[in-house]
């Protein structure tokens, strides 16, 4: 099993930055329609005229393109300039941004959206809190993640859509980095590092933030015995 530590190499700010291309395609093969419905089923299928939707860590840009087509306005953040090179051909506006310092104003935004970006920082708690300032009393925080229960360095579901098995092993206590998800080592955790959070520190982060927890979904995420991702709204108190 990997290892996991509290501080390695692949935590430093941009651990994106020289695979944006990679990135790019590889994430172009995935079947985003599931996502793309959860946001259409929590914020509608066609924006107001002027409705801003804030994405942290928004990468290429490919989950918030799908909200620009249905007429909101899309601010992306990314510490990466590298993946914000393709975001800015399909989101309304992009900013070089740590997620967990962004340059909004406290109470500006009456939508946050984040996507699949839990398991790319070590302090998930900070970019909850940084959430829930930037959000207006009654403002909406929508996050679609990988399932920390089930995806992670405890768990190889490789042979899962051929057999409908899953092979998991000692680990998911611990939280912290490591160089390999729950494949077999050639995703996106081989190059950038993933860091593994149990269900109770994911969640307990956005509690932890302020925001009330109002919907919480297990999305299949092409998972055939268990599912691979999770989906949350959470407001912030009027």
């Amino acid at each position: 099993m990997a290892e996991l530590s509290a501080d390695p190499a692949a935590s430093r700010l941009a651990r994106y930055d020289g695979h944006a291309e990679w990135y790019e395609q590889t994430s172009s093969a995935y079947d985003r329609s599931e996502d793309e419905e959860f946001l259409a089923r929590h914020l509608g299928t066609s924006g107001n005229p002027g409705t801003v939707v804030l994405e942290l860590c928004c990468g290429t840009g490919r989950h918030g393109s799908a909200l620009r087509a249905a007429g909101y306005r899309v601010l992306g953040f990314d510490i990466s300039a590298d993946q914000l090179r393709y975001a800015r051909g399909r989101l309304t506006a992009t900013f070089r941004a740590d997620a967990s310092r962004m340059p909004v104003r406290s109470g500006a935004a009456g939508v946050a959206i984040a996507m699949f970006m839990h398991t790319d920082v070590a302090d998930f708690a900070a970019v909850a809190r940084e959430v829930a300032r930037c959000l207006r009393p009654g403002g909406r925080f929508l996050y679609v993640g990988l399932h920390p229960c089930f995806l992670g360095p405890f768990v190889n579901r490789t042979a899962e859509s051929a057999d409908g098995s899953l092979q998991f092993m000692p680990g998911y206590g611990r939280v912290g980095w490591s160089n390999r998800g729950s494949g077999d080592g050639s995703g996106p955790a081989s190059r950038v590092g993933f860091h593994h959070k149990t269900l109770g520190s994911f969640v307990g982060a956005i509690a932890g933030a302020g925001l009330i927890i109002g919907e919480l979904e297990e999305l299949s995420g092409g998972g055939t015995v268990l599912p691979r991702n999770i989906g949350i709204v959470a407001e912030k108190p009027a």
